[in-house]
């Protein structure tokens, strides 16, 4: 069953509480005990005599993910699907294709990138500075001249080896190396201080100016059978007509009120259109963090206090103990950062559900990582979604709050 259609009472759907739209919808019979359908909300329309109508659709990753531009040559067919269905945010483990070759294979990487002119090519470790000549003479014949122009519009291109087993998962760490990459190459051409490991540097000042950017194409090529797969990773959105908003909030009054609404406001509308998890995962903590900065303690120690429990606390110390102690006092007026957020929640009289609380768990959690270098179990493309679904509502409660 790939559609459905539900119908509630409007004050037996309201009376389910605050429903993220964006969450999975799961069918199961009561009689037969087993699941009849699985998939997401599409639209909720009021209806006459107070009725709810509720209309799901199943796979809708599918219909939401644009690719702008995406050219296959002496690709499989299972490949092609399966990593087009991965792009759509289809997890792995629910993917079966049957015939698909999940082994690892060598592949090279063609990406393009501005601020920089090469005019003659250059290897660095195992990365390769092309020019337009000598990337022209590497091309694959396959790929028609008029599928290349934005992949053209570039001052170089660097190409290298990686090896994956899907299109897809090649795409990613091309893509990280990339910028890896450039952004240390970047840090090579602007450095601008007189001395490195013990060497004079000279400088001029026209290479502050100097940043490699990756532009948003990729070309990879398997060199065992010729298969292309060429993108443009540009972000692909349909334009909206009609829409106005279903809520009611007087915006100038709440910023005419309070310049505090500015830079969560700011922050929010640098990663609320971004389904990159790194970035809405910092993005989701700076706002967590300024929306509970002014919460207060209901116990707060002043300073001639807390001097005079550091006095007496380390009287009978040795100098080697007494650092740790004399710390741990000058801490007693902070309160943990989820303790703060909670008593936001209290007073803007929000109340999360179970499934939101782990959300925002699974996204501290990955943060957590980020801050301490290792690689986080990256979330679904829908958990992106919901959690970015979840900070806008407590946004519009808190600024509800203050008109």
């Amino acid at each position: 069953m790939s559609v459905a259609t539900l119908r509630f009472n409007k004050s037996d759907f309201l009376g389910l509480g605050a429903i993220n739209y964006l969450d999975d919808v799961i069918i199961n019979s009561v009689r037969s005990k087993q699941r009849v359908f699985a998939g997401n909300i599409v639209s909720i329309k009021d209806e006459p005599n107070n009725q709810v109508s509720i209309s799901l659709v199943l796979g809708v990753g599918l219909t939401e993910m644009g690719v702008t531009a995406l050219t296959v040559a002496g690709v499989e067919h299972q490949e092609a699907f399966y990593s087009m269905a991965r792009m759509a945010g289809f997890p792995k483990d629910k993917l079966h294709v049957h015939g698909l070759n999940s082994t690892d294979k060598e592949m090279t990487a063609f990406i393009p990138f501005k601020g920089l002119l090469i005019e003659e090519d250059e290897t660095v470790g195992d990365v390769q500075f092309l020019n337009r000549k000598s990337l022209l003479e590497k091309l694959p014949k396959t790929v028609e001249s008029e599928k290349l122009t934005g992949f053209l519009d570039a001052d170089g291109w660097i190409s290298f080896h990686c090896t994956a087993p899907h299109f897809l998962e090649a795409e990613n760490v091309a893509i990280e190396k990339a910028d890896a990459f450039l952004t240390a190459y970047s840090g090579l051409l602007k450095y601008g201080y007189s001395v490195f490991d013990g060497d004079f540097i000279e400088w001029e000042r026209t290479r502050e100016t100097i940043n490699l950017k990756r532009q948003n194409h990729i070309l990879l090529v398997i060199p065992t059978n010729g298969a292309v797969w060429l993108r443009d990773l540009s972000p692909y959105k349909p334009s909206q007509t009609k829409l106005r908003p279903t809520i009611s909030i007087d915006i100038e009054a709440v910023i005419g009120a309070s310049e505090n609404f500015y830079l969560p406001l700011l922050i929010w509308n640098r990663f609320r259109d971004s389904e990159d998890y790194y970035v809405v995962t910092i993005g989701l903590w700076q706002i967590i963090e300024l929306l509970s900065s002014g919460i207060k303690s209901s116990i707060e120690f002043t300073e001639e206090q807390l001097r005079g429990l550091a006095s007496r606390a380390v009287a009978n110390l040795t100098e080697e103990e007494k650092p740790p102690i004399l710390a741990a006092i000058k801490r007693l007026n902070e309160r943990p950062l989820m303790e703060k957020f909670q008593k936001h929640l209290d007073n803007i009289q929000l109340v999360l559900s179970k499934e939101e609380r782990e959300l925002l768990s699974k996204f501290r959690t990955i943060r957590n990582k980020i801050e301490h270098g290792t690689k986080p179990n990256e979330p679904s493309l829908q958990e992106i979604k919901r959690i970015k679904a979840l900070i806008n509502r407590i946004i519009l409660a808190s600024l509800k709050q203050a008109t």
